[in-house]
């Protein structure tokens, strides 16, 4: 029996195939590498508006921040020239002057001044007294007489540098020359001379205080301070310690205390110098006073001041 011969598969469109596969290959590489451009494309727009986001961030934030830095600066270098440059006070930098203004004018209502006066020294303790003053920023004036040793020489200097008022009441403090004017007013000019030899003033303060009060002298006496170019005063409070044994010093704080706030100008006579009560109580009468709005100042020669007898 005779075989049939299989006939052979034959592909009659292989350039065709070819070609199509050809063509289908080159479009997917196409297509790969069209979505690889893509993503790269993308992924560099995404970087790229990532760091726009960043940088407008950063920009911002160092917007934000300067000022506060720039504030802080301004700031201390304010604060700075404040401390070393205080800007000046109305009134010649004074600013007391408005005060002063009105004691010179005599409209002294509601003022609250307070002048503490202290008589017959210097001791071997004004030193103390001196040191009491300058703690609360208060001013004194101090009636002394002639004391030529070494302290008193340092304390009529000390007196004058710190700010206190240097005062005349008389070289001997005797009672007995208010008999003779003349012998009473050489009295006066002694301590002058002796107060500007020592000290190194010109002049010195011209303010005066009659001993035991201008009542215990008279009108003749009076009449030649003024004509000699002196302001006199006496008090409207007294510390009550002119005696040889004086109150404890929270009685003597009390009683001027109590005096001062009878008055809107307040001359407080004391012998502080000498009595250990009364400089005990000086504390007590400046804290007290201070809180309440009260100044403590040092007499000038334009003041006006209470007179217990008038020429």
């Amino acid at each position: 029996m005779r075989k049939k011969n299989t006939p052979k598969l034959k592909i009659k469109s292989l350039p065709r195939f070819l070609t199509f596969s050809a063509m289908s290959l080159i479009l997917i590489v196409m297509i790969v590498m069209s979505l690889f451009f893509l993503t790269t494309k993308i992924a560099e727009i995404f970087n790229a508006q990532k760091q726009i986001l960043q940088t407008s961030s950063s920009v911002n934030s160092s917007e934000s921040t300067a000022p506060k830095s720039e504030t802080v600066n301004v700031n201390n270098i304010t604060n700075q020239n404040a401390k070393t440059n205080p800007p000046p006070q109305a009134n010649d930098a004074d600013p007391l002057a408005d005060i002063k203004s009105r004691l010179r004018s005599g409209d002294t209502d509601g003022i609250k001044v307070v002048f503490l006066t202290f008589d017959d020294g210097p001791s071997e303790n004004t030193g103390e007294l001196l040191d009491m003053l300058n703690e609360y920023d208060a001013q004194g004036t101090f009636f002394t007489t002639l004391h030529d040793n070494d302290n008193a020489k340092a304390m009529y200097r000390r007196i004058v540098d710190e700010g206190h008022t240097l005062a005349n009441h008389t070289s001997s403090h005797d009672y007995s020359l208010y008999n003779d004017p003349q012998a009473f007013f050489a009295d006066v000019d002694l301590l002058d001379q002796f107060q500007k030899t020592i000290t190194g003033q010109k002049e010195t303060s011209h303010v005066f205080r009659f001993p035991g009060g201008s009542t215990n002298s008279n009108e003749a006496c009076v009449q030649g301070i003024v004509n000699r170019g002196w302001n006199y005063s006496d008090w409207n409070v007294s510390s009550g310690d002119g005696c040889s044994e004086p109150p404890p010093s929270d009685v003597i704080a009390q009683m001027i205390i109590e005096g001062c706030r009878q008055h809107d100008v307040s001359v407080v006579l004391s012998h502080a110098e000498l009595k250990a009560s009364s400089r005990a109580a000086m504390p007590i009468v400046i804290e007290t006073l201070q809180e309440e709005g009260y100044v403590f100042l040092a007499m000038e020669k334009d003041y006006t001041y209470p007179r217990h007898l008038e020429v």
